[in-house]
């Protein structure tokens, strides 16, 4: 059987990722080959490693250790679990899966040893469900082709019809979709089993040359894998295949109460700039829009 390759990322390495890298070896039933760096090394956090002994991990060969010694190894997954280790994450090759996990940090907890050991206790246990969901998820993604054009088209059509995603309310055929492969632009298909259940898409922003690094970005879930993460792999992978198109910034417009969204996007490490009063209609009614930007190369 071959290991799927997981590195886990945080500033220090002290606590949080310890915590990732200490469940996944626990859990995931051999299936896994783990380790966990810093963009800086210190050490195992002393309360990490009395919280992580009460759920049965020992913690106590773990040593923390910088990012570097990690870079020229393959990875099938880097999972940041700190927003600071999010934005300074270098680049991996497009074969790796990014996925960031937005934790607090239980090193900066304050007060009384037992109310410090209450926030370690709370990040172990969110850290954990993190990691079972991961372990339980069959979703992998790839780049995709122009043969994915009908599977796509058919996500996309679900999401013009539930009227929860997009201004547009004219289907799309495969036809249609396939021109969305220009050469510049990446596309990319998060598969379970090998069935496209959702996409991720980039497009032109504007015409203009001074714009030509800057791309509209799109992802869709099929309706029965919504709420299940389907759709943050897939961005996920669209910013690594964005990067490494050489592409600069991805920007998109979402509706307000699309929540699901929104908390994607800010996962992904997109921020909210603002919001587009009465930008458009759909059906008749003007609607808001929120607009996110991540800067995603050089």
């Amino acid at each position: 059987m071959t290991k799927r390759r997981v590195l886990f990322l945080c500033t220090h390495n002290s606590a949080r990722s310890q915590m990732a890298e200490g469940f996944l070896r626990a859990l995931g039933g051999g299936r896994f080959e783990v380790a966990s760096a810093g963009t800086e090394a210190t050490r195992v956090h002393p309360l990490a490693l009395r919280v992580m002994g009460e759920v049965g991990i020992d913690l106590g060969r773990h040593s923390s250790k910088t990012l570097d010694q990690f870079l020229a190894q393959p990875w099938d997954c880097v999972v940041t679990v700190c927003d600071a280790a999010n934005e300074r994450c270098p680049i991996f090759p497009a074969r790796t899966t990014r996925l960031h996990w937005s934790f607090e940090d239980p090193s900066a907890a304050s007060g009384t040893e037992e109310e410090r050991l209450r926030v370690f206790r709370r990040i172990r246990d969110e850290i954990r469900a993190r990691i079972e969901g991961f372990i339980a998820s069959p979703i992998t993604t790839r780049r995709a082709t122009t043969a994915d054009a009908g599977a796509i088209a058919r996500i996309y059509n679900e999401g013009i019809e539930d009227r929860i995603a997009t201004f547009e309310t004219r289907p799309r055929t495969a036809e249609e979709v396939a021109g969305w492969f220009d050469g510049v632009h990446p596309v990319v298909v998060a598969e379970d089993g090998g069935q496209v259940v959702g996409f991720a898409s980039t497009s032109s922003y504007r015409p203009r040359e001074c714009y030509a690094r800057i791309a509209e970005f799109s992802v869709y879930v099929a309706r029965d894998y919504r709420r299940r993460g389907v759709g943050r792999r897939a961005l996920a992978a669209l910013i690594e295949e964005s990067r490494e198109a050489g592409l600069h910034k991805l920007v998109s417009r979402i509706f307000p109460e699309n929540l699901a969204s929104r908390a994607a996007c800010r996962a992904a490490g997109f921020r909210e700039v603002g919001v587009y009063k009465e930008h458009g209609q759909l059906d008749g009614v003007w609607k808001d829009c929120v607009v996110v930007e991540r800067l995603v190369g050089g």
